[in-house]
């Protein structure tokens, strides 16, 4: 495989996602939640473990799983300093609903309460989910015109289910929310459920996406070829897996994964160091392949696990 093939290669696009242990959990819980049409869940967890991928196949399962709901996703962008209500302009940004500028706050809440009525009423629904990235980014300001939203839609017979993946400073958030004594609606309503989101957490972890590169994916598709036969075919032909090295690989990530991330190695360092495995083995490809033990290290040091997890991996609240 030569250097265009591999850029062109859904794995080095990153177009591929890996369902994890992590992500079926948290899908399923997210798809009862919508199907019980509850109020409110967020899924917390440190940075890069996978949630914003998660957030995506939660997205994709809820508008095939669940057609009696339209579903709107967004990530939440913090404007320092400001004090609008910019969370009705982002959606009404990701749902193309135009309004004037200088358009006031009750004026822009009855638009997007508007705009969400007539999208229901065009799938013949009357569930609403939005999928909420950063949520840890909105304000008490914010969570007021949510909970305004919430009530205005309940009126007119619509369900509002939030669906939110946060960082850890969720907790902190919810804290301070609690100081004040008007906010306990705003926490029972959106803020009650916390899940707890993890990266890798085990070798079977690990085992599980291994064996999707070896066995259930394929490239080009309806060829048949999985993605380790697609970089090292003859490798592949005379029994070379990527799953048979789960024990060295787990345990070099294992050993740079420190701090809060220790059996939660965040995925995107996963998914980089197999990459590099991935270009090895392509540049290697030969039917008596092997992969070191010094090999594995080598890759996970590459990835910038260590590192990343002594800047960033405190400990969960």
């Amino acid at each position: 495989m030569n250097k265009d093939q591999i850029d062109a290669h859904p794995v080095f696009r990153k177009d591929f996602t890996v369902a994890t242990k992590a992500v079926s959990e948290a899908s399923n819980i997210a798809l009862e939640a919508i199907f019980m049409r509850q109020t409110g869940i967020i899924f917390y967890g440190l940075s890069r473990v996978g949630k914003t991928c998660c957030i995506k196949s939660i997205h994709t399962k809820a508008k095939g799983f669940m057609p009696r709901a339209y579903v709107t996703q967004i990530e939440v962008v913090k404007k320092e300093g400001s004090f609008t209500n910019n969370i009705l302009d982002q959606l009404a940004k990701e749902e193309k609903l135009l309004y004037p500028e200088k358009t006031i706050a009750v004026v822009k809440l009855g638009k997007v309460a508007d705009m969400v009525i007539t999208r229901c009423h065009e799938k013949n629904c009357n569930h609403w989910v939005l999928l909420l990235d950063e949520f840890q980014r909105l304000r008490e300001y914010d969570l007021n015109v949510l909970f305004d939203l919430f009530n205005r839609l309940d009126r007119k017979g619509i369900t509002m289910t939030i669906l939110s993946f946060a960082m850890p400073l969720v907790f902190e958030q919810r804290k301070r929310f609690m100081t004040n004594g008007d906010n306990q609606q705003l926490i029972a309503r959106f803020m009650s459920k916390l899940v707890e989101f993890k990266g890798c957490g085990s070798a079977r972890d690990l085992a599980i996406i291994l064996q999707t590169y070896d066995e259930k994916s394929e490239y080009p598709a309806g060829s048949r070829e999985s993605y380790t036969k697609n970089f090292a075919p003859r490798a592949f032909e005379a029994g070379f897996r990527l799953a048979s090295y789960v024990s060295p690989l787990w345990k070099a990530l294992e050993t740079a994964a420190v701090g809060a991330y220790k059996n939660n190695v965040p995925l995107e360092h996963v998914f980089l160091t197999i990459r590099y495995l991935l270009r090895y083995i392509a540049s290697h490809d030969e039917p008596e392949l092997t992969i070191t033990n010094v090999l594995c290290e080598d890759m996970v040091e590459r990835s910038n696990l260590l590192e990343f997890c002594l800047l960033n991996g405190s400990k969960m609240p």
